[in-house]
């Protein structure tokens, strides 16, 4: 006789906000005998408090950064509460060190999208060294060689989608800024 295996769910577990809130649901949709139905207007109460408790939401997050925590932009709009009073350092210091990473990882992208930049260029022209030869005697003007690239793309280009002329023009100067 074959046994069966118990069915395992996939994906990650839920968090524990996410089994709150099911939590909730499930006690408004089947509430306990002891509670007494919900008139319309009690409906219409908790609708609008729902509603309004999203927008509330909204316009707190609206401007701060993704990379933040919700939980930390929620402590930090509570600053001038009273109940938070010796826990503002706190906050404070765990919001400047995520403003560092955030400031760290921009510089860190910049720095690495410039050298990816420096790459493409030295590759694109070095394939192109005739071309390259031709802006360098005069007889030929940095837009006019990198027209030719954009319109024989296939041909004079590299690896990856096409870039702007501009974008061109670009990478010529970085390998030969003068």
């Amino acid at each position: 006789m074959a046994t069966k295996k118990p069915i395992t769910k996939r994906g990650r577990p839920k968090s524990s906000e996410t089994l709150e809130r099911e939590r909730m649901e499930a006690l408004l949709k089947n509430p306990p005998t002891y509670i007494p139905p919900m008139t319309k207007k009690d409906k219409q109460w908790w609708n609008d408090f729902i509603n309004n408790s999203e927008e509330a939401q909204h316009a707190i997050l609206e401007g701060c950064s993704p990379l933040l925590p919700h939980s930390l932009i929620y402590d930090l709009e509570s600053l001038g509460d009273e109940s938070m009073h010796g826990v503002e350092k706190i906050i404070l210091d765990k919001f400047a060190t995520y403003k560092n990473k955030e400031t760290t990882g921009r510089i860190n992208g910049a720095d690495e999208t410039a050298s990816q930049a420096d790459v493409k260029a030295k590759r694109l022209w070095a394939k192109n060294s005739a071309l390259v030869r031709r802006i360098q005697s005069g007889n030929l003007m940095l837009n006019s060689a990198s027209k030719i690239i954009f319109d024989d793309w296939e041909n004079k280009g590299i690896e990856g989608g096409r870039p702007s002329l501009k974008t061109i023009s670009n990478w010529y100067k970085r390998i030969r800024p003068n």
